[in-house]
């Protein structure tokens, strides 16, 4: 997942998990099943079980954001210059590809129907359904124990009772050696996504506008999403980044989610009541 995982917790090594569902879901492993199913658009494909389910959290998700999270971006970004995997360099661009063809996209038991032109990426809510997989499989294995998955900044834990809260520091996407908040958790999941760090050149980054084909630039440099599950948090951090400020508040408010957004101009916004839990660093 070009990414670090942290497992605080496990009695079990679960890079293997991490490493199946890699295997699974990645568009930059030609032999992946994911891979298979874009290249046979145009047709039901039988899907593996848990492709199938990235899949349809992918088409519900662009349900609940209206479009803001959208699993058919693929060819916007490899048009904006992200083809391969981020540490090999970038692409060369193209014009841009608007994206919003999710609704088109069918399930069926156990299969996947693409239409023609079609692709995915699973890209934007991978990291988080894997780390919520993840942890439920630890705690069926180790219900008794405090847990704690973080993939690359998207993160859930469970504490259990008698055990300290965790800690978890947000850092500031400007200068990310900065902690700009602290939250105290004891269940749910928190993620972070940011328009400044897979960067390849000006205005060029991994956040796309579905409805324009192009990088988003909404006037918001981060959002961190505290939710239920990683994957919910996940999803929302990215479109808030696409939705702006003042529709990315009303998103949040209406999935029950607290957000922090950063703003281009290094500005803070905070969701009612999230002043309850986090500690913002002013300095």
């Amino acid at each position: 997942m070009s990414t670090d995982v942290e497992v605080v917790g496990a009695l079990q090594d679960p890079a293997p998990w991490f490493e199946r569902l890699e295997r699974m879901w990645s568009r930059f492993d030609a032999e992946s099943a994911l891979s298979q199913l874009n290249r046979w658009a145009g047709r039901w494909v039988a899907v593996p079980p848990l492709l199938h389910l990235a899949v349809r959290r992918a088409l519900e998700a662009a349900r609940v954001t209206g479009g803001a999270f959208d699993p058919t971006i693929l060819p916007a970004l490899i048009a904006a210059g992200y083809g391969r995997s981020f540490e090999l360099g970038p692409t060369e661009p193209g014009p841009p590809v608007p994206a919003g063809r999710w609704r088109e996209v069918r399930l069926g038991p156990g299969a996947v129907f693409l239409p023609p032109g079609v692709a995915l990426d699973l890209g934007g809510i991978g990291k988080g359904l894997a780390v919520d997989l993840v942890l439920r499989r630890l705690r069926r294995r180790q219900p008794a124990s405090s847990l704690m998955v973080n993939a690359g900044g998207d993160l859930a834990l469970w504490v259990r009772a008698g055990d300290p809260p965790w800690v978890v520091e947000v850092a500031d996407p400007f200068a990310p050696d900065r902690v700009l908040a602290t939250a105290s958790l004891r269940r749910g999941a928190v993620a972070t996504s940011s328009t400044l760090g897979r960067r390849w050149g000006p205005g060029r980054h991994h956040i796309i506008d579905p409805v324009t084909g192009r990088p988003a630039d909404s006037g918001l440099a981060a959002a961190t999403v505290f939710a239920p599950t990683a994957t919910r948090a996940d999803v929302l951090a990215k479109a808030c980044l696409v939705l702006g400020a003042e529709r990315a508040l009303q998103l949040l408010a209406s999935r029950k989610c607290h957000g922090l957004l950063v703003t281009a101009g290094c500005s803070l916004i905070l969701t009612p009541g999230l002043e309850e839990f986090i500690y913002v660093n002013a300095e």
